[in-house]
């Protein structure tokens, strides 16, 4: 899928989309907590002055992550201008940027701390995305993922939720590694995985990664 298309995409996913489904819909408000909740415990013991939230969206989960880690400068990145102009409105002491992972506008060694939450398996070309996570991560930074595994679990509830509550996400999720493939890709790069954990009825995976 080629940028063009994928913003095509989000262009019919609502600015405010994340924000108002956790307090709107029973099924958004319990995944997102509890992986807020799972994001938490992946982070526990990590330390940083400056963190990157790759793929932020609206700012929601880029918040949450501010709560976790109240002393971090936090930054937060997108490629979907309407989510970050809205996260703007409501950013608080959280820097947004709208830009594209495939080519960050940071300079090397940039931050200490790098999420990418449920963000990875939107992109056309997640290995460059993460040489460039690796190129702005300073020497043993920290890389944070969650991202959903595929197992056939979680794509029978996804094709159930993109043709229900979800269908403006239908057809985004288009390079969904499996957990090993992305342990391998991390490695590949050059990070230490550091802890790995399947959550939610092994449908998500959360990794702890650093840069060597």
């Amino acid at each position: 899928m080629t940028k063009k298309n994928l913003k095509k995409i989000l262009d019919q996913v609502p600015a405010d989309y994340y924000e108002r489904g956790v307090k709107n819909n029973f099924f958004q408000k319990y995944w997102h907590t509890r992986k807020w909740h799972h994001l938490k415990e992946i982070l526990f013991g990590v330390r940083g002055k400056s963190l990157l939230d790759i793929g932020c969206a609206d700012g929601t989960t880029t918040q949450q992550i501010k709560k976790i880690l109240p002393s971090a400068e936090v930054t937060g990145i997108d490629l979907y201008k309407k989510a970050i102009d809205h996260a703007k409105g409501k950013a608080g002491k959280i820097r947004f940027i709208h830009g594209d992972v495939h080519t960050l506008p940071f300079n090397n060694n940039s931050f200490e701390i790098v999420t990418a939450v449920e963000a990875l398996e939107h992109l056309d070309n997640p290995n460059k995305a993460l040489a460039e996570i690796y190129r702005v991560l300073k020497p043993n930074g920290y890389l944070i993922i969650g991202q959903d595994t595929d197992s056939l679990l979680f794509r029978i509830v996804w094709f159930v939720w993109t043709r229900w509550k979800g269908a403006v996400w239908k057809n985004s999720h288009i390079s969904c590694m499996k957990p090993e493939e992305l342990i391998n890709a991390l490695k590949k790069q050059g990070f230490k995985i550091k802890k790995s954990k399947k959550v939610n009825f092994g449908m998500e995976i959360f990794i702890r990664a650093m840069k060597s």
